[in-house]
């Protein structure tokens, strides 16, 4: 009988303690640090594989594409007469559209830290003491120097890849045809500044072909307001 009051108290005891376990707030659950889809949650290897150079994707993907959308549209003057070249169907466009989602995204390709100008040992098309075009190291050291500005050169041509594009979806044939030069200028201008900066030929033939144009668009916006 002497027992009874030594579990009460042990009974009051443990039902303070819960009530002042229970007035505590609660544990608040550790915040978790925003998952980046782009980084791997376990051992699926590297981020990236670089496995091509950039050399690689302009001669295997931006000159093929570009290429398709420059003679997607054509006019042919023969002896036989006027051969006007167009998509004449869905399927024929669906060839100019990939082509362009190629070319705008092998500018993501090229932008990517870490993607070198050359694969070793592979020289540029015509290295040499007098050669036009820098080598691969020449050209790396001059991206390095200032890479923001490579990185224009790469934003305005997948600017004007993306433009195509859309003209691409559309449809639009004579939009695919005018946007033409804009991807050439948009090259050649990148090309001048890495690739081949000393061809003093090709930069004279790139600043008469910029004076043509911007003397045909002021003509036609003359024409367009008469």
């Amino acid at each position: 009988m002497r027992r009874f009051p030594v579990l009460c108290a042990i009974g009051l005891i443990g039902f303070l303690s819960s009530a002042v376990i229970a007035q505590q707030p609660a544990a608040k659950p550790a915040v978790k640090a925003p998952v980046n889809p782009l980084e791997p949650t376990g051992p699926v290897g590297p981020l990236y594989r670089f496995t091509n150079a950039i050399q690689d994707i302009m001669e295997s993907i931006v000159a093929p594409s570009a290429d398709v959308l420059f003679d997607a549209v054509a006019t042919d003057i023969t002896a036989q007469g006027v051969n006007e070249k167009r998509p004449q169907n869905d399927e024929e466009w669906e060839v100019v559209e990939h082509n362009a989602v190629a070319l705008v995204e092998a500018m993501n390709m090229i932008k990517m830290p870490g993607r070198i100008v050359a694969r070793p040992g592979e020289k540029t098309k015509s290295e040499g003491p007098d050669a036009p075009e820098l080598s691969a190291e020449e050209i790396t050291a001059k991206i390095n120097r200032n890479r923001p500005l490579f990185l224009k050169y790469a934003n305005a041509l997948q600017t004007q890849a993306i433009r195509a594009l859309a003209i691409a979806r559309k449809h639009d044939a004579q939009g695919l045809f005018d946007i033409g030069e804009d991807i050439d200028e948009a090259c050649e201008n990148c090309h001048l500044e890495y690739w081949y900066p000393k061809d003093s030929a090709a930069r004279e033939a790139a600043v008469t072909n910029r004076k043509l144009r911007d003397a045909e668009l002021k003509k036609k916006a003359e024409q367009e307001k008469k």
